[in-house]
């Protein structure tokens, strides 16, 4: 699993899923990990397919796209300093205050997959989230990590 301490973002503020979605991709697109196409993408599959998680103490969400939108696979990290509401994976349309977002750059499906089991992993345990949503800088994110992995 790739995260570039320079697409670690903590405590950002936003007040909309979109906003925050379209910050994270932005950062993507100009550090050439995706097209701009990206960006686009990111949130038309967010509405059809949510990505929330009711995740304990504070949900999080892992927005991803379609592989051929990936230039180099990679993922952003960020914590929101305030929840924004997303909408629950599958279908039953519940809000979710997400805090934690992962996004995934990803340009192979079986790597996505993995990735995916991986994430919930630390999702499941709720210190990990609690320590995450703590985050002030990419030093502390990637010591948080290293202790899960």
């Amino acid at each position: 699993m790739k995260i570039n301490p320079e697409l670690i973002y903590p405590n950002i503020e936003c007040q909309t899923k979109e906003e925050v979605l379209k910050f994270v991709a932005n950062q993507l697109v100009k550090s050439g990990y995706v097209t701009e196409k990206f960006v686009e993408s990111i949130l038309e599959r967010e509405e059809v397919f949510p990505t929330g998680l009711p995740t304990l103490p504070f949900g999080v969400a892992i927005p991803h796209t379609d592989a051929d939108k990936v230039m180099e696979p990679i993922i952003a990290f960020a914590s929101l300093k305030n929840p924004v509401k997303f909408k629950a994976m599958g279908n039953s349309g519940a809000d979710v205050e997400v805090k934690l977002i992962f996004m995934l750059a990803l340009d192979n499906p079986e790597a996505q997959l993995q990735t995916l089991q991986q994430l919930t992993s630390i999702f499941q345990n709720e210190e990990m989230v609690k320590k995450l949503a703590e985050v002030n800088s990419s030093e502390e994110f990637t010591s948080v990590m290293h202790v899960h992995y």
